[in-house]
């Protein structure tokens, strides 16, 4: 297990994943962490959202694969991706990596372990080394990243494939625990994803399933992600996470106004989300939480224990 690890996961897709991963990595960088993201899914859609993959750059998953495989020293694929942000990249190379370790898995328990080795050693560079899993039910990677991580932090679209995706979750942690593959593995809470500011009567009722499922002590980190599909459009089209965006869509609009006063505001295409500054307040507030929580399950409370753990 690697202290300062943490799995962003969920047994579903489609939940917010990869846009949690990137806002917390380049904002916790942006205010001085060193910060590793490795992304263990063959979509590699951390690259989109970090906008590596719109510059043709990164190597497809090949570093880690050579790693694995073959004990090479892992290296980050990408060096300096936003400052004190580098990234072990995933994309085509991933899927024979998913391929060779659930063959191996089957005869050697070890190969579990195989991707805390292979960033063992970069591991103690950094403040923070973040995972971004695919779909833990369909992904060997996503066992090895938690099998990796000491924290884990969901992401949930509430509908019932995110419960079932829950329940996965729940079923898996307690896998790898009992088994004695992780079983320091620490969740450190859930964000909730697509629940508008003022849908408060939902965002209740979400809350309340959750501490059904998980138990009252369970960490909800606050506010949920608010909705905006052209943000989300826009932010992985054009590699922007939300600090980013906020500022691209101020720009956008002083160059609105200018152009209105010039009586030449046709063809400027669509205006960026006015979501943006809600958008982007709520992912530094999450960010914020989840690494609190993160520096909080290593240091006891005032009673000498340790934060409540809903998988123990």
């Amino acid at each position: 297990m690697l202290n300062n690890a943490i799995a962003v996961a969920n047994g579903k897709g489609g939940v917010g994943k990869t846009s949690l991963t990137a806002n917390v990595a380049a904002i916790a960088a942006g205010s001085g962490w060193r910060v590793l993201a490795v992304d263990v899914d063959m979509q590699g859609n951390l690259g989109m959202d970090l906008g590596y993959r719109q510059q043709g750059i990164g190597d497809n998953g090949q570093a880690l694969l050579d790693a694995i495989q073959h004990g090479t020293p892992l290296a980050p694929s990408l060096l300096g991706v936003r400052p004190n942000l580098d990234v072990v990249a995933a994309g085509t190379v991933t899927r024979d990596l998913e391929g060779l370790v659930g063959f191996r898995r089957f005869n050697d328990p070890e190969t579990a372990l195989a991707l805390e080795r292979a960033v063992a050693a970069i591991a103690p560079r950094y403040d923070l080394v973040i995972f971004d899993c695919p779909p833990s039910g369909a992904s060997v990677m996503a066992d090895l990243a938690l099998a990796a991580a000491r924290g884990l932090v969901i992401p949930v679209k509430f509908d019932e494939g995110s419960l079932d995706g829950l329940e996965m979750m729940g079923t898996r942690v307690g896998e790898l625990r009992s088994g004695g593959i992780n079983p320091s593995l620490k969740l450190l809470g859930i964000v909730l994803f697509d629940i508008a500011a003022n849908e408060t009567s939902i965002r209740a009722e979400v809350e309340a399933t959750l501490r059904e499922i998980f138990g009252g002590q369970i960490r909800i980190f606050q506010p949920p992600i608010r909705r905006s599909a052209r943000a989300a459009r826009d932010m992985r089209r054009d590699g922007q996470v939300s600090i980013e965006y906020e500022k691209a869509a101020a720009a956008d609009r002083r160059v609105r106004l200018s152009a209105l006063r010039l009586g030449k505001a046709k063809g400027l295409g669509a205006a960026k989300s006015q979501a943006a500054p809600g958008i982007a307040d709520d992912y530094m507030a999450v960010t914020e939480g989840i690494l609190e929580a993160f520096g909080a399950e290593q240091a006891p409370d005032a009673t000498g224990m340790l934060a409540a753990d809903p998988f123990a």
